[in-house]
């Protein structure tokens, strides 16, 4: 047998390990992104603010839904499906009808930043295996 043949068969067995690894990478960044999207979820409802009126179902309604997914990526979308239009005036606050403001209740900003630490952490550990 030739180097060039050993050369070859090397290169091929090469490229298929890594195709294979590439493969495993990408299924586990989608399994811990659904996972990290749904624990968002259960943050999110129970800290979204609680009340009365225009905001009484609010916190009931956070959703994750998967909008793209190919076989390297995953684009998952964490909204309020029952109430969309309340998440900006009760995260950042909103002026009232008679004048003066509403504080907002930061609930969404810090769901947020605990995702993204909590799914680099969770890829980090499934990595090193």
């Amino acid at each position: 047998m030739s180097k060039r043949t050993n050369t070859n068969s090397l290169a091929i067995t090469i490229r298929s390990l890594m195709e294979d690894y590439a493969a495993d990478v990408a299924e586990d960044m989608k399994k811990e992104a659904k996972e990290v999207s749904k624990g968002t979820v259960k943050t999110l409802k129970t800290t979204s603010p609680k009340g009365t009126g225009k905001v009484g179902h609010y916190k009931d309604g956070w959703a994750s839904k998967v909008e793209r997914e190919n076989a390297v990526s995953i684009e998952i979308k964490v909204h309020n499906r029952k109430k969309p239009w309340l998440t900006h005036l009760l995260e950042k606050g909103h002026a009232k009808r008679g004048g003066g403001r509403v504080e907002g209740i930061p609930h969404i900003a810090p769901a947020e930043k605990r995702a993204i630490e909590d799914y680099e952490r969770r890829l980090k550990e499934r990595l090193s295996r």
